[in-house]
């Protein structure tokens, strides 16, 4: 989720003039995706595990400045999820 969500809003800069329209519909799209569930478990759940998200593939911790910029990107994609109180939980 944190790829599409670095990859589609420069879509939307560069191909199409950074258009409010496409800028709102991105973002609809986004609330949507993140508020469906994901093999049998809501992406709100798999956002608040932080050990998954905290960790490269391979088992390769990640530096204190790539932790930092992974948590502020979760932090972006909280804001489209609708429970927020199943997150804190």
């Amino acid at each position: 989720m944190i790829e599409l969500h670095d990859k589609y809003p420069a879509y939307v800069n560069d191909c199409f003039m950074n258009h409010t329209i496409f800028h709102k519909a991105l973002k609809e799209a986004f609330e949507i995706f993140s508020n469906k569930g994901v093999a049998g478990s809501s992406s709100v759940k798999l956002l608040a595990t932080g050990d998954n998200i905290l960790k490269k593939v391979g088992c390769e911790k990640l530096n204190d400045e790539a932790t930092e910029d992974t948590l502020k990107k979760v932090v972006k994609l909280l804001a489209y999820i609708s429970d927020k109180d199943l997150f804190v939980r």
